[in-house]
Formats: structure tokens, C-alpha cells, sequence
């Protein structure tokens, strides 16, 4: 098994109750520490879930260096990297961007 590395991506998240929450969804950016793409993505699902919320869908999921060797990080980013570089269990989002309905 590799070694768990931080890894990023962008997750869209959708309510399970839409009337509670407000909007249709949100995107967030997510940082967590994982292996593998299927790893980020149970990292993902796992903290959507205490959210009442769950995963529609991941982008640009990859190991936070590679990330940060083709672009600069957002201050938000890098706040979110020490937060998540001492806790091995951790799974940091960001600001939730909602948007109030579906495209159909």
C-alpha cells in the first residue's frame, strides 16, 4: 500500500434535504489525506455525509503536490493544508460555493 499523501480535488455536494439547506448543492474544494483517487473520494463521501449532504460528482482530483507545482495556492488552500498536515485523519473543505437549482 503507498503511503497516504495529502491529496485535493473539487467536490460537488447535494443536500439530502434541499428545502433545509437552501440550494440545490454547493462546490467545495477538499483536502485529505489518501492514497488513491477511490481513497479521496471515500474521504469525500465521508464528511458529506455528516453534512447531511452526499457526492454528486469530483474533479480535478490530485496529490496537492502536483497541484502546487503547476499553480499557486490559494490563501484559503494553504490555510486548509496546515490545517490537515498534522491531523492524519483529517478531511478539510473550504467555502461552499451553493448554487440554487439544477441545470437541466
Amino acid at each position: 500500500m503507498n503511503k497516504p499523501l495529502l491529496w485535493i480535488g473539487l467536490v460537488e455536494v447535494t443536500p439530502l434535504n434541499r428545502a433545509a439547506y437552501g440550494a440545490a448543492g454547493a462546490f467545495t474544494n477538499i483536502i485529505t489525506w489518501a492514497c488513491d483517487t477511490e481513497g479521496f473520494r471515500q474521504n469525500a463521501d465521508r464528511i458529506a455525509a455528516t453534512l447531511d449532504m452526499y457526492v454528486a460528482n469530483v474533479e480535478g482530483v490530485e496529490p496537492l503536490s502536483e497541484r502546487s507545482r503547476r499553480s499557486t495556492l490559494t490563501e484559503e488552500i494553504e490555510d486548509m493544508v496546515r490545517r490537515a498536515e498534522t491531523n492524519p485523519d483529517a478531511i478539510v473543505y473550504g467555502t461552499f460555493h451553493r448554487y440554487p437549482f439544477d441545470e437541466a
